[in-house]
């Protein structure tokens, strides 16, 4: 009988398990803050497209794909898709995402719905097949940076088109931008020649370090009393 290796100190050095593990953390302590205000305000913050393809990411990395990091890594994974699948996508984005909508054609459960399913599963399939073929490292990461991109740069426009900012938290999302910076260090260490990988992850953390300053001026400007918008086109 196989003993479970619960960290695999033989292929990662205890500098990249810190990385890793200190990013997963921090991404767990922000889905908490998502699921508390999901349930306080009615609103999920998480870009709709991004929620529908994060979950679906969780699901073949918990259950059709293995990191090679360790069980305690690998229970990381489990307990994103376990509070995604429960709260997150099947509550707050299934119910509650259509208010990030600004086309009302789509808002509509009957279309909304069947939309974010299907983007669910062919987010999940598209994942499973970049792993089946060998296009993906030992810890999707070329997947999830796929996905941490579109989180990275929805999340810009869909914060600075509210009127406010009293949806969003703060805490949750410098601990989403950090968290997914430490994991970007960890590729660095883990996959130096991997530099698709290196690109994406590190333009994801610039757009995300892009939107943490427009969330602080936005703050300024709000408690100011000024307006904070983008000027209207012709």
């Amino acid at each position: 009988m196989t003993a479970i290796v619960w960290i695999n100190w033989q292929d990662y050095t205890g500098t990249e398990l810190f990385f890793y593990g200190m990013g997963c953390l921090l991404w767990v302590l922000a889905y908490a803050i998502y699921i508390r205000n999901i349930f306080v305000l009615k609103y999920v913050e998480m870009p709709v497209f991004a929620g529908c393809c994060d979950v679906a990411w969780e699901f073949v990395w918990s259950f059709l794909a293995q990191n090679d990091l360790g069980m305690l890594f690998q229970g990381a994974n489990y307990v994103w898709f376990f509070l995604d699948a429960g709260l997150i996508f099947s509550y707050g984005v299934l119910f509650l995402g259509a208010k990030q909508l600004t086309v009302p054609e789509l808002a509509p459960r009957r279309i909304f719905i069947p939309m974010c399913l299907f983007i669910a599963v062919a987010a999940g399939a598209a994942t499973y097949y970049l792993h089946a073929q060998g296009l993906d490292n030992s810890v999707g990461g070329r997947a999830a940076y796929l996905i941490q991109l579109s989180i990275s740069f929805l999340y810009v426009p869909l914060m600075l088109r509210q009127p406010t900012l009293e949806n969003f938290s703060w805490h949750a999302n410098w601990m989403r931008a950090v968290g997914s910076a430490l994991v970007v260090v960890f590729f660095f260490l883990h996959f130096p020649g991997d530099w698709f990988l290196l690109t994406i992850g590190c333009t994801s953390a610039v757009v995300d370090a892009v939107f943490l300053v427009l969330y602080k001026q936005k703050e300024r400007r709000l408690a100011a009393g000024l307006p904070f918008a983008a000027p209207a086109t012709a």
